[in-house]
């Protein structure tokens, strides 16, 4: 997230914590919302925004100019229902990679079920991973830090003029989605191809797509970079690959580069993860917490209120130990049921899937995300399907349960461990964020099940093509037929692979020197380009030169108004997007 230093170290002022119906209303209505939108995101790109800017700029937009002055409390419970919601809609690419390895879809019944059952396992698990990550561990933050700072300028600095920015640029952009000619009305062109030296065969084009555009600022400019390179590669190798005029159709080197990639940036930062394994042999020192807290700041700008706040909240437990007893016990015993009855997983995978799924690989994705703004999810769901194929469960609906499990367990523990982070810096009790977050879960769940019953019913999800680049949802699809031993990769695929993986290995040795890596384009982004079309990756790229170079450094444009221009784009694209399909069913559209 893009907030500068001075933005995100400003001191909030305490206005009293307060739980308000309008906060809670607002923000059950925004996690609904945003996951809708970040089901179809997550497919379309393999990147999404959570949420919890998102909700508070939204809510900040809808009661600005009420009478009754907006909290700090207030923007906490909806930035954490916000960002509970769109992280949610990252569990598409667990549906969506069934339907790719197997060539049928989970019922709706399923996709509910499997939502729901391992979104409370992940709410279980938030209540140890808060006292070992946000009160014990003094870890930098840099995500929360910057939800922090866009909701104290919104609460000090009220500016008026945000709402309006929002208003023009979401309206602009889904009008925009909505009328063009990629599944739209047909009046404006969805892309521009580039006809010099007849790369136009090759799929060289720029994609005018809001998301892209918009999103890039959220990404870093070295994250845009990479998707150029990611795209220049795919336009190097075109003649080569049997999907000359879609040679990102051709996924296997992308496959490769993105697994090897995550698994040495996590073996980079195996201090990260060691002292992730060790948080759980800490857990429970009173003495090591005591002297710990006394040389630590408990606020990203130390000030005595902040600090006093923070500690109130450190003093009141989430649940009782009775209610956490009772929570723990249906939520295993659902899980299990689930699981077995509706889904084939035997107990033995089924505690396996809790244990290491649920808890420590949160314990070490949420550490590396709170440290090194790396999360490393995509690559736990391949750890996870591995472990299931070694312990029998190798078939790949069954390995797949690891890939979902990431998904549905990590929007729920990791995102609101972090949530807790700047809700505990404006002294908001988590009690309050958990059960409000707690109550997205079902309508959440059968949301993003809709949303992806319309997008299976609309477009084409494949391994080797189809309509919707999926990125993530190919990995994950990709990585069970391999270890199901059912693959049906074509000729020098596995060979491709392997290379990119080596190459992978390589590229993020270099990029975890500081002196290197200013000079290299992100890792992630390179990875994401090589498996997205031509035309995104030059997008996100002409995305970042117009934020980050033209509007923010050579016209001084306030970071506070990019980001919310850049969250108008964002909101706009996933509306847009699933009011297509749905103006196709209703036959406002006539299929192209």
């Amino acid at each position: 997230m893009a907030i500068s230093k001075a933005v995100a170290e400003a001191k909030p002022q305490p206005t009293g914590p307060a739980l308000t119906w309008r906060s809670t209303i607002m923000g059950f209505v925004l996690a609904v919302f945003l996951c809708g939108i970040n089901s179809y995101l997550t497919l379309s790109f393999g990147v999404i925004e959570e949420g919890p800017t998102i909700a508070a700029l939204f809510f900040f937009a809808f009661f600005f100019v009420s009478k009754s002055k907006i909290t700090t409390t207030e923007m906490v419970i909806v930035a954490t229902m916000g960002s509970a919601g769109g992280s949610l809609g990252f569990i598409s690419n667990f549906f969506a990679a069934k339907v790719m390895a197997t060539g049928t879809s989970y019922s709706f019944a399923k996709m509910v079920a499997f939502s729901v059952t391992s979104s409370l396992v992940g709410m279980v698990f938030v209540i140890p991973l808060r006292q070992m990550l946000v009160v014990k561990e003094n870890l930098p933050w840099p995500g929360s830090k910057a939800t922090h700072g866009v909701i104290t300028a919104l609460v000090e600095h009220g500016d008026p003029k945000q709402p309006r920015y929002l208003l023009i640029t979401g309206v602009l952009a889904i009008f925009y989605v909505i009328f063009n000619k990629d599944g739209g009305f047909g009046w404006f062109p969805d892309e521009t191809v580039i006809g010099l030296a007849g790369l136009g065969a090759y799929g060289a084009s720029i994609a005018w797509s809001p998301f892209a555009i918009g999103g890039a600022y959220l990404m870093g400019f070295r994250t845009c970079v990479g998707f150029l390179a990611g795209g220049i590669i795919l336009l190097i190798w075109a003649p080569y690959v049997p999907t000359h005029a879609a040679p990102h159709k051709y996924v296997w080197p992308g496959i490769g580069f993105l697994v090897s990639t995550g698994l040495t940036m996590m073996a980079v930062n195996w201090r990260v993860l060691v002292d992730s394994m060790r948080s759980l042999v800490r857990f429970g020192s009173k003495r090591e917490d005591a002297a710990r807290l006394m040389h630590k700041p408990i606020s990203p700008d130390g000030n005595e209120e902040s600090r006093a706040a923070a500690q109130e909240t450190d003093e009141k437990p989430i649940v009782s130990g009775r209610t956490l007893a009772v929570l723990s016990f249906l939520t295993l015993v659902g899980t299990a049921v689930v699981f077995n009855v509706m889904f084939g997983l035997n107990l033995l995978l089924i505690a396996m899937l809790v244990a290491i799924g649920g808890f420590i690989q949160n314990v070490i994705a949420t550490r590396a995300q709170a440290q090194t703004a790396f999360n490393p999810a995509r690559v736990m769901g391949i750890l996870l399907q591995g472990l299931s194929a070694m312990m029998g469960g190798s078939r790949v609906d069954i390995n797949l349960a690891g890939a979902g499990m990431v998904a549905g367990t990590g929007a729920q523990a990791g995102n609101l461990t972090g949530d807790m982070a700047y809700g505990r810096w404006f002294g908001t009790p988590a009690s309050w964020q958990f059960w409000t977050q707690f109550a997205t879960i079902i309508p959440c769940a059968l949301v993003s099940a809709w949303v992806f019953e319309r997008i299976n019913a609309t477009a084409k999800l494949s391994l080797s093509g189809g309509t919707v680049p999926a990125p993530v949802a190919k990995m994950w699809a990709a990585s069970a037929m391999v270890f199901d031993g059912s693959s049906r990769m074509p000729p020098f695929a596995m060979e491709s692979l392997l290379i990119a993986a080596a190459v992978g290995v390589v590229y993020v040795l270099l990029e975890s020197r500081p002196s290197i890596e200013k000079w290299l384009p992100s890792s992630l982004g390179l990875g994401l380009g090589l498996v997205l079309p031509v035309c995104y990756d030059f997008s996100f790229f002409l995305g970042g030169l117009l934020f980050w170079i033209v509007l923010q450094r050579f016209f001084k444009i306030r970071e506070l108004t990019l980001t919310t221009v850049a969250v108008g784009c964002i909101v706009a694209e996933g509306l847009g997007g699933i009011a297509k399909p749905v103006l196709k069913l209703l036959g406002w559209i006539s299929p192209h």
